[in-house]
């Protein structure tokens, strides 16, 4: 009788299978690794408020902890243990990032035999070499614990997008002096026009707001691509709406006019027509009448009034501005094809030299990329972008779902403009690609049978 009693207790004990201590383990891994990407594109938004009004000296070593700590949270997922997950998408950036980094090296290289900036080269090689390979190896180390959810992401980008573009309005309407309209570094020129400042939201600078512009943009087409809830719906085009409020309040044309092509050809696709139904008419419905309730529209007016104001007195044209850069990378490439040094045109590295923010020679990105890495670095940074563009495109021919296929098109009409205005001078944008690219690559590769939030193959 006591051997029957042992037996039976013994046989209704159940040790925990080494199949739940797995999923448990590989739920924790993957809130890991979205705490270290959410915290790092969060610092992206804030460090330059930390710089602005925590740290305030430049001199200040914890000014140069602030500026990369998104590079140095964003490079903790490579500690997270690789595994064996074949991504097709991962191999076809591969063929590409490794001779354009090969290239971006050898041009760095030549161009170091003229002159040589050691700040301005940490911050280009970051940007055209270092980032891109992090965002390499960082996706498989994703994707083999089934992803991130890529609703949180959108979700955060889309709040710190819209109190970006709240606060760009109030500090428009301040006086050039007010100390909200001070930049990090108190040496750059508060720009104003007759509609008000070009607001430099939390960001240190204005390029800034005009980065997080797109990004709110793509954040909501994120938002309304994952998920049918109705609020999340109208959330998604708030934060759309905020995007391009931040460029508004920027005064620059370069993301209105980006985020309009992005907006348009996104609804314009089929993945995006897919995806509408009765439930996203009544969304965009309430969310006009919410606008208007708010009286947003007069402020959106008021804003354009600005930009209109601007490009009617800018002494460019529109044309100058978009495709200028290809006669000076022309001009740079006949002067100097094998460059005249390596970070000598990062302003940051100008600052850290001469203790003023200014350009150098050129003012867009890629005569100054041939300046310093010559012709074989622009052909590298070429091959990088495109091998990123094409990554993403394989993805989204794999897909196993509409959400999917929209979500992956929105990234890479994202990339697209970023990648030829200035991802190379600008930490903000080249640390936002990088990090959006880890996260769609690893969010959007599963097997048929994973299931994961907002993005499974039934919808």
């Amino acid at each position: 009788m006591i051997y029957f009693q042992v037996t039976t207790a013994r046989s209704a004990y159940k040790e925990p299978s080494r199949r739940s201590h797995t999923s448990m383990f590989s739920r924790t891994k993957e809130r890991r690794a979205e705490l270290i990407l959410l915290t790092a594109l969060a610092m992206n938004v804030l460090e330059g408020s930390i710089r602005k009004w925590v740290i305030v000296s430049q001199g200040n070593p914890l000014n140069h902890i602030a500026y990369f700590s998104k590079d140095i949270i964003f490079a903790m997922l490579l500690f997270l243990p690789a595994g064996a997950v074949a991504i097709p998408a991962l191999d076809v950036f591969r063929r590409w990032l490794l001779p354009g980094c090969f290239l971006l090296g050898f041009g760095a290289l030549l161009s170091s035999t003229h002159d040589f900036n050691p700040v301005g080269a940490v911050l280009t090689l970051r940007a055209v070499i270092l980032l891109p390979l992090i965002a390499f190896y960082a996706v498989p180390r994703i994707s083999r614990i089934n992803g991130i959810s890529l609703q949180s992401v959108a979700c955060l980008l889309g709040i710190l997008t819209i109190v970006n573009f709240a606060l760009g309005a109030y500090q428009n309407s301040l006086p050039v002096d007010h100390i909200l309209n001070r930049y990090a570094a108190d040496t750059t020129e508060i720009t104003a026009v007759t509609s008000g400042i070009r607001a430099t939201g939390t960001f240190s600078y204005i390029t800034g707001l005009t980065i997080i512009a797109t990004m709110g943009v793509w954040a909501g087409l994120t938002l309304i691509s994952i998920s049918r809830n109705l609020w999340y719906q109208i959330f998604g085009m708030a934060v759309i709406a905020s995007g391009f409020g931040c460029g508004l309040v920027s005064v620059s044309r370069s993301p209105i006019i980006a985020g309009a092509g992005i907006v348009i050809i996104w609804i314009l696709s089929p993945a995006a027509i897919s995806l509408v139904n009765l439930r996203s008419l009544i969304g965009g419905v309430l969310f006009v009448i919410l606008l208007v309730s708010f009286d947003l529209n007069t402020t959106f007016s008021r804003l354009q009034e600005g930009l209109i104001e601007r490009h009617e007195t800018s002494e460019d044209s529109m044309e100058v501005r978009a495709f200028g850069q290809l006669d000076e990378a022309l001009q740079a490439l006949y002067t100097a094809p094998i460059g005249i040094g390596l970070g000598t045109e990062q302003i940051g590295g100008n600052y850290y030299k001469s203790g003023v923010m200014q350009f150098t020679t050129y003012e867009n990105q890629l005569p100054r990329l041939v300046l310093e890495t010559g012709i074989a670095g622009l052909v590298g940074f070429l091959l990088v972008c495109t091998g990123a563009l094409l990554a993403l495109q394989t993805a989204k021919r794999d897909a196993v779902s509409r959400s999917q296929k929209s979500i992956l098109l929105a990234t890479q009409l994202m990339s697209l403009p970023i990648f030829y205005m200035n991802i190379v001078f600008n930490h903000t944008a080249s640390a936002f690609i990088w990090i959006i690219f880890t996260v769609v690559l690893s969010a959007t590769y599963f097997k048929k049978d994973n299931k994961i939030e907002g993005l499974s193959g039934k919808d």
